[in-house]
């Protein structure tokens, strides 16, 4: 390979992996539902043409179901565009309490499932939201595929380029790195399909379905299965060719595919995080895809192994950096706060595979330090050896490491908690005598802020001359918690320093003094994170 060509592959791997962000929105990372209209738990006087759904990020439905009164289910034709406010139309309805069940997927490529309840004429009794039908043997299959397709990416083709750049001309476990790099590209493709049953909430039969792989490649995971792809066949031609340039292709490859889509490359800021999470890749892959054919080198005491070996440690240093600082940036952006680190399963993911990268850098600094000189002495005795049972034990702590982070698929980070958390709880009361939007922020237990804009009923102006706010929790054991609203300076009405001292379902009732002789009582229910 000439050093143009090098710097070619290099220059435009690394132009496509800055124009990344670019191609893809910002993202909140996971998507949540910030308002709806009608609002949850409201009452309305009369039948509701459409529904209208508003995210805090762009989304892509994928399921919508109407349960009406009686229990019957009718799917929905979903909206066909990517948009953060969704307008479903709805069938003719009849009187009492549906529940729309919606799920859609945001664009770091996972799905967000929820269900809003409005009630038109008067709520039905014994109406419940449904369970989570969210199949357990789908998301073990695609945490077992995912941590396959893991080890193709990072082993295989770290694999494939250690063999090209550093033990060439040996020929180390070539047969077993294409294995695994086969395995990966085989694990991509179901990876697709489970992407999309687990979105559209379908069991594993699904998969013999169009509509699961055509749902798989229309997230925000299809693109990253293409690249990846696209990366595994370049590593497999590479070891086959022995080409340095395929090689550096691949692994460039890798670190492209995973910074477009996921929970860290859709993180603000995205001129921060996807950079980060390329370069993380990219020094994982080259660390421990080197960790096998050494260990091969080593054991078979071949006559490269000390060249190799030498080449290797004075290398990995620089992997070693670029994986430490792109990493802590990672973790601090998508905790934020340190008691996130035991409060959620994120947290304590995070924290056992820190333990597991503690134990492997401290393995790797005893290999570099103490075991890489004595392996390299000509009169070297049982030292090879040694090394490469210590890099096996590194090979098994980096498949742990990966079953880790193939967990992260299935729990969102806190700083997405944190941001849904922040979201404020939203209320749309109508009556033929006024209707009431109520914005309570934030939407979750401790100081609130009430925000109340109200109409009459056929939306005209309404001067109020008085309005009280009720709230209060049986359930909780919280009896009710009365305000009188203060007009503001932009007509709105509102209750400042409202403290709910717990999450649930709230009653709220607003009492709207229209005049001396007429009153209006609205009620609804809020639920509060």
């Amino acid at each position: 390979m000439t050093r143009r060509a090098a710097i070619t592959a290099v220059g435009v791997m690394l132009l496509l992996a800055l124009l990344t962000p670019a191609a893809v929105s910002p993202a909140q990372a996971h998507a949540s539902l910030t308002r709806s209209d009608p609002a949850d738990g409201a009452v309305l006087a009369a039948v509701p043409r459409q529904m209208v759904l508003t995210f805090n990020e762009a989304v892509s439905p994928l399921v919508l179901r109407l349960i009406d009164p009686l229990g019957n289910t009718k799917v929905l034709d979903p909206p066909a565009d990517r948009a953060e406010r969704l307008v479903v139309t709805l069938p003719e309805l009849g009187k009492g309490t549906h529940l729309l069940s919606w799920r859609v997927v945001s664009l770091d490529g996972h799905p967000v499932g929820g269900s809003l309840m409005f009630s038109v004429g008067a709520p039905s009794t014994g109406m419940a939201r449904p369970e989570s039908t969210a199949n357990r043997a789908v998301a073990a299959t695609l945490w077992a595929a995912k941590l396959v397709v893991y080890l193709g990416l990072f082993v295989g083709i770290g694999g494939a380029f250690f063999a090209t750049w550093i033990a060439t001309p040996a020929r180390p476990a070539g047969g077993a790195i294409a294995t695994t790099i086969i395995a990966g590209l085989v694990a991509l493709v179901f990876t697709v399909g489970l992407q999309g049953a687990d979105g559209l909430e379908m069991p594993l039969a699904g998969l013999a379905r169009k509509i699961t792989w055509e749902t798989g490649l229309e997230t925000a995971y299809g693109p990253t299965a293409i690249v990846a792809a696209f990366a595994l066949f370049a590593g497999l031609f590479a070891l086959e060719a022995r080409s340095q340039v395929l090689s550096l292709v691949a692994l460039l490859g890798v670190g492209i595919a995973l910074a477009l889509s996921g929970h860290a490359s859709a993180a603000a800021p995205q001129w921060l995080t996807r950079p980060a999470v390329f370069g993380h890749a990219i020094g994982v892959a080259f660390w421990i895809g080197s960790l096998p054919p050494l260990a091969v080198l080593l054991r078979r005491r071949d006559a490269d192994a000390p060249r190799a070996l030498a080449t290797f440690s004075r290398w990995i240093p620089w992997p070693l950096l670029l994986l430490v600082v792109s990493g802590a940036a990672l973790a601090v952006i998508q905790i934020e706060r340190p008691d996130a680190l035991v409060s959620t399963l994120y947290g304590q993911i995070l924290v056992a595979k820190l333990a597991a990268v503690a134990a492997l850098l401290a393995l790797a600094a005893w290999n570099r330090f103490r075991l890489t000189p004595r392996a390299m002495q000509a009169d070297a005795g049982v030292a090879p050896r040694s090394l490469s049972r210590s890099i096996c034990a590194e090979t098994i702590i980096v498949v742990a490491i990966l079953a880790l982070v193939s967990s992260w698929r299935f729990s969102p980070p806190p700083r997405a908690l944190a941001a849904a958390q922040s979201e404020p709880a939203l209320l749309h009361l109508h009556t033929l005598e006024a209707l009431a939007d109520i914005t309570i922020a934030p939407g979750r237990a401790g100081p609130v802020s009430v925000t109340i804009t109200v109409l009459t009923g056929n939306f005209g102006s309404l001067d109020a001359k008085e309005i009280v706010l009720t709230l209060e929790n049986r359930g909780a054991g919280i009896e009710p918690i009365t305000r009188a609203a203060i007009k503001r300076a932009d007509g709105r009405w509102g209750v400042d320093a409202l403290l709910l001292p717990v999450p649930g379902r709230w009653n709220l009732q607003l009492a709207i003094l229209i005049s001396d002789f007429d009153k209006a009582m609205l009620d609804g229910v809020v639920d509060i994170k």
